[in-house]
């Protein structure tokens, strides 16, 4: 196991001056923190305010209502295979194609929907939805139908299937991870129990290559493996843990091309954490808010290419420039 702590090497994985978009996210739920999604290409962000979804064009500058006026404020937001969804707190759903008019919205009962994550299963587009009432609901799209209810031991605060199809982790508040192998005859089948950090998981995430997967857990630190051993393969510890400020709420793996990056939010503010994904030996901290002043985190976005990291605050959307030469170039290092 590889243990990153407060005595990482800097690099600059990302440009440190970002681009200010001034737009406003809104914070649901002091927990929830994953609120902005790029879904198409690095020009367009889509983003929670109130209780509108807005498109917004990072070169033009222009807004552009997506989902307007909706019949409450959401409290997660996605985006993938053609569709974006938000859920509310009252287990309110709402879906739309990116690319039509299409859209329809429904209930799933339960309680409040902490996250989403649309999937392809076979032939099928699916919407996982992770609830405070110990479940994964699981719905077709667009048909809206619903599938199943994977029921856990605890409250479900994120769940995430690879990029393959092929396998989902799911995390809650307790400091178990949990993995199951997704197949066309029996659904989802609880393969595994891992165990994080000391507190609950918050946000957890998949590789581009469905190789790994990491995990944002309350107490401060990103715990990382590799689907071939229940070791951890990494343990990235936050900026301003052991404090509250380190809690860590969401997580991304770059999804595209030979960046391999993984990047981590501190609980409500002010600095953003970068990885190298192949070794986990280097580790880039980037303070987003002004010295002495906090900032609230909303939500973390790649871009689909993988040239540009997108962090969310209350009052602006920040977008870095990834350093792709610098990763062409950097060497993968001692093999773990």
């Amino acid at each position: 196991m590889t243990t990153s702590s407060k005595s990482y090497d800097q690099v600059e994985f990302l440009r440190p001056i970002a681009k200010k978009h001034v737009l406003r996210t809104s914070i649901q739920h002091w927990q929830l923190r994953d609120l902005i999604t790029c879904p198409g290409n690095k020009k367009e962000i889509y983003y929670v305010n109130q209780n509108n979804v807005n498109c917004y064009n990072t070169e033009t500058k222009q807004i552009i209502p997506f989902l307007k006026d909706l019949a409450f404020s959401p409290t997660s937001i996605t985006s993938n295979h053609g569709y974006l969804a938000v859920g509310g707190q009252r287990s309110q759903l709402v879906v739309k194609q990116l690319s039509s008019s299409w859209q329809a919205s429904t209930s799933v009962g339960g309680s409040i929907n902490n996250a989403l994550c649309i999937s392809q299963h076979l032939n099928d587009t699916r919407v996982l939805i992770s609830n405070n009432d110990e479940t994964i609901k699981v719905y077709s799209l667009p048909s809206l139908a619903r599938i199943t209810d994977i029921t856990l031991p605890t409250a479900v605060n994120y769940a995430s299937v690879s990029p393959d199809g092929k396998k989902m982790i799911a995390v809650g508040d307790s400091n178990h991870v949990y993995m199951y192998d997704i197949t066309e005859t029996s659904g989802y089948r609880r393969v595994g129990t891992f165990t994080g950090s000391t507190e609950a998981g918050f946000n957890c995430a998949w590789s581009q290559n469905s190789d790994k997967f990491a995990v944002a857990c309350q107490d401060g630190f990103v715990c990382v493996w590799d689907i071939r051993s229940s070791e951890k393969l990494a343990k990235i510890q936050s900026q301003q843990s052991p404090a509250v400020k380190g809690a860590c709420r969401s997580v991304k793996f770059s999804p595209s091309g030979s960046v391999d990056l993984l990047v981590f939010s501190e609980k409500h503010v002010s600095y953003i954490n970068v990885v190298d994904a192949r070794s986990f030996n280097q580790h880039q901290v980037l303070r987003v808010a002004p010295p002495n002043t906090d900032l609230h985190i909303t939500g973390l976005s790649f871009s689909p290419d993988s040239q540009a990291v997108f962090v969310g605050t209350e009052s602006a959307i920040l977008e870095y420039e990834v350093d792709t030469i610098l990763r062409r170039t950097f060497p993968y290092g001692a093999i773990l």
